[in-house]
């Protein structure tokens, strides 16, 4: 698992996140500005924490029975 990999999803969790937090924010009766700094910077600090904590999970080798979506090593794909 590449370079090319995690950026795949990091672009992929990024505006799930932002999209969550936005229609949360707005919700809660935010400015659209403010609502969306806000969504911006916490969808970055979450996908950053998300892709670090799968990063040193997959290199410990750590299965998530959750989150089965790392190939592992030791399979062979045909």
């Amino acid at each position: 698992m590449g370079f090319t990999f995690w950026l795949k999803r990091a672009l992929k969790t990024y505006p799930i996140v932002f999209v969550l937090l936005l229609v949360i924010e707005l919700i809660k009766q935010q400015t659209i500005g403010s609502a969306v700094l806000f969504a911006a910077t916490w969808s970055g600090v979450t996908t950053a924490v998300f892709i670090g904590s799968r990063l040193y999970q997959s290199r410990k080798g750590i299965d998530c029975a959750l989150c089965d979506d790392i190939p592992s090593s030791n399979s062979k794909e045909k």
